[in-house]
Formats: C-alpha cells, sequence, structure tokens
C-alpha cells in the first residue's frame, strides 16, 4: 500500500527527519510504504539534507517551495499548488492514501481528493490553529482562521482515519466537526521513539559527554531540548535553574535546540546564570547521548486549551534516556507519565519553582540510579517505536482494499512468481 504523507515544515524543525521516518521505516516492515511531500521555506542546503535522510530510510521525497509574500495569501496559493502536486503524485507513484499532517496541507488534499475515491487519513497532531490564537497574536474572528477552521472541520468529516495526539483531542474534534462523524474513525498514536538510539547509555559514554561539555562528574546538570517560542515558559526555566544555583552553585543548565539565537535575549536578561548555561543546535542523531549525561529533564509548558492536543515529544526522550521529568499539568494525556517518573509543577510562581528545585536537589540527586532506571522503564511502555508504529498501522492497514492486500505468499496482487 503507498500512501502519500504531505506536511508543512520551517526549517527550524526537525520532526520529519526525527519523528516521522523512524516511524515510516517500521511502517515500510508492514507493508506500508510512505512517499513525502513537504512543503517548506528551507534553503537548498537543508533540503538536501532531508532529501539524504530520506533516501538513506528508503523513502521517495520531494520538497515543494512555500510562498512565504504575501504571508497569508502566499500560503493559501501554495496549497493551491500543492493540490495539483498530490494529484500527480496519486497518478505517478500509485498512491492508495493521502495523509497530510495539519491544516494547511489538509486543505491541498482536500482539493486534490474532490471527485476522487481515495482515502484520506488527516494526521491532525494538536490544534495548531489553537495555538496560534493562543501563542501569536492572531484573532480567532480573523477571515484567515475561520477559513482554515471550516477546513480543519472538513477535514475531520471527509477523513476516512483521524489520527491524534491525545484521547482530549479526539473529543474536541468530534465536537468540531459536528453531527454524522463517526468517533470509531479516530485513532490516538504516540511520538515513538527509537529505543535503542534514545537510552541511558553506560557510566562510561556519560561521562564522556560531560568532559566534552567541560562538567565534572558529579555537577548537576539540567537539561532543555526543543523549540524556543512563548509557550514553553523559558523565562520560568531560568528561574528554576537560578533556584537550583542557590542551593548547588556548580549546576549547569544545557538547552539543544534548532534555534539557539532565541535564548539570547534571556541570556542577557539573567546575565549572573550565563556562564552555566551551554545552548547547542546539534544533529537529531547526536541528541541522545547529550540527553543521558543529564540529570533532569525540563518540559515546562504553557498551559492552555490548545495543550490538551499534544503529546510533547521531548518527554519519551527523557524517559528513554533515563532522566525524571519535571512538567507543566494538563498538556494532553501525559500527567500520569509525568508524575510518575518526575514532578508535575503546581504553578510557576517564585514558591513553586523554589519547591521544585529543592526536590531535584534532596530526592532526585542523591538517588540518581535509582531514577535512571525507573525513568527508562516508563519510557520503554510509553513511548516504544514499536507502539507507536502499530498504532498508525491500526489506521492504514484497513484501507487497504482487496486488489492491495498481499497474496497468502507474500507477493502483491498481480505480481508474477
Amino acid at each position: 500500500m503507498n500512501i502519500l504523507f504531505v506536511t508543512w515544515d520551517g526549517p527550524q524543525v526537525t520532526y520529519l527527519e526525527s519523528l516521522f521516518l523512524p516511524i515510516f521505516q517500521r511502517l515500510a516492515g508492514m507493508g506500508l510504504h510512505v512517499h513525502i511531500l513537504q512543503f517548506t521555506w528551507g534553503d537548498e542546503p537543508l533540503i538536501e539534507r532531508r532529501r539524504q535522510a530520506c533516501r538513506q530510510a528508503g523513502l521517495a521525497y520531494r520538497a515543494q517551495r512555500i510562498w512565504r509574500r504575501p504571508r497569508a495569501l502566499g500560503s493559501l496559493l501554495t496549497a493551491l499548488e500543492g493540490a495539483r502536486l498530490i494529484r500527480r503524485a496519486i497518478g505517478e507513484q500509485r498512491i492508495d492514501a493521502v495523509m497530510p499532517r495539519s491544516t494547511l496541507p489538509a486543505l491541498a488534499t482536500l482539493l486534490a481528493l474532490r471527485g476522487r475515491a481515495v482515502p484520506m487519513v488527516f494526521d491532525a497532531d494538536g490544534l495548531p490553529l489553537d495555538e496560534r490564537v493562543e501563542f501569536a497574536g492572531q484573532s480567532p474572528s480573523g477571515l484567515i482562521q475561520r477559513l482554515l477552521r471550516d477546513v480543519e472541520a472538513q477535514a475531520v468529516r471527509r477523513a476516512d482515519r483521524v489520527l491524534t495526539r491525545s484521547q482530549q483531542a479526539v473529543e474536541i474534534l468530534l465536537a468540531r466537526a459536528g453531527a454524522g462523524t463517526a468517533p470509531g474513525k479516530f485513532q490516538v498514536v504516540g511520538n515513538g521513539r527509537d529505543t535503542e538510539r534514545f537510552s541511558p547509555g553506560d557510566a562510561a559514554s556519560r561521562r564522556r559527554m560531560r568532559e566534552q561539555l567541560g562538567l565534572p562528574a558529579e555537577a548537576p546538570l539540567l537539561v532543555y531540548a526543543g523549540s524556543l517560542g512563548p509557550q514553553y515558559c523559558l523565562e520560568e526555566m531560568f528561574r528554576l535553574f537560578e533556584q537550583v544555583r542557590q542551593i548547588r552553585t556548580d549546576a549547569r543548565l544545557l538547552v539543544l535546540s534548532g534555534s539557539p539565537e532565541a535564548l539570547q535575549p534571556l541570556l542577557e536578561h539573567f546575565a549572573a546564570l550565563a556562564p552555566a548555561v551551554s545552548c547547542l543546535s546539534l544533529p537529531a542523531e547526536a541528541v541522545p547521548a547529550y540527553l543521558a549525561c543529564a540529570d533532569l529533564g525540563l518540559a515546562l509548558r504553557r498551559s492552555s486549551f490548545s495543550m490538551r492536543a499534544v503529546a510533547p515529544i521531548k518527554l519519551g526522550e527523557y524517559l528513554l534516556c533515563g532522566l525524571p521529568v519535571l512538567a507543566s499539568p494538563g498538556i494532553g494525556d501525559t500527567d500520569a507519565i509525568a508524575a510518575s517518573a518526575g514532578r508535575l509543577l503546581a504553578g510557576l510562581d517564585d514558591a513553586e519553582l523554589a519547591r521544585a528545585a529543592r526536590w531535584f536537589c534532596d530526592e532526585v540527586l542523591p538517588q540518581r540510579e535509582g531514577w535512571r532506571g525507573h525513568c527508562r522503564n516508563t519510557g520503554l511502555r510509553h513511548f516504544s517505536l514499536e507502539a507507536c508504529a502499530d498504532a498508525y498501522a491500526a489506521a492504514l492497514l484497513p484501507l487497504q482494499t482487496p486488489v492491495q492486500a498481499p497474496l497468502p505468499d507474500g507477493r502483491p496482487c498481480g505480481e508474477p512468481r
């Protein structure tokens, strides 16, 4: 079965390489072959790196440049052009189902499939329209916002399957799509990680990584991995680190992000902490070793309506690398997981951050090895790549028609012996 995955990504994110390629590789072993159409405004060297990564994973890849001027109109024009590319791919690559990720790819797919019976799998992946209202200042009553909300609802109604990252997202999208939308079309999928790549390693490998960072073996190391947008509580993260430094003056903070320049204003504001902060932009394959040598993973996020629909990728990465987590509540369905392998913050005020700092220094650091094993086991239960791929397959395989289904000896229908 051939599936066209349509995604819309800026140059600063690595979701395609770090999250989706490993999942799609596993799906290929189940007879589900994913072809990728990525809309992006990244430069040619970045596109070539992604093309190489897809080639190494055995996946077909095509990039299409996003028109960014005029801003809103350019995106809509790109989506219209995307419909033409999707229709062409369906014919040339013998596509059996189209899987758009998020709203603008869904718009292109709806246009492409008009009058066609090709199955559609809508990977809703959060509530991005609500995020733009809450964190980017967009008006909920603006023309583009209203248009895209209608696209979101139409995509849910048209889709044969809808993928979400939380059960709460299922309830929200089902209500928005309206009466007649079948609850059975929804499938919650996780953000699974490769449990061999994301692992605690051993004491020697962790010591070597600390040496590269110029960090003593016993110095507490807090780590944050991910984007540096306003919803990620960066100022509160620095205030927490300030509290930790009052208890352990040798503590360090490591920030791993594709846009390290976004941290500069905070480093200037917290000038006294700056010498103890390292910010690195790393290729995806280098991240696990840096996580494994740390003592605490930070997953602070501003609670809001849109955050009910997300599943933080970093949570699984931290836990599989043996890191206890300090997390915000109300983020997707992950409260119980984070609380069982770390601590949920009751708030973001200085008193609560001080309590969290004391918990880290008094309870986590003295029992670091015990936490390492417990967190690793928690990560294996909830964030394995195998479980994630199985969830995708559960959504996709029922869309296979008898003509597409393999013969008992494993040959595709119509293939000679």
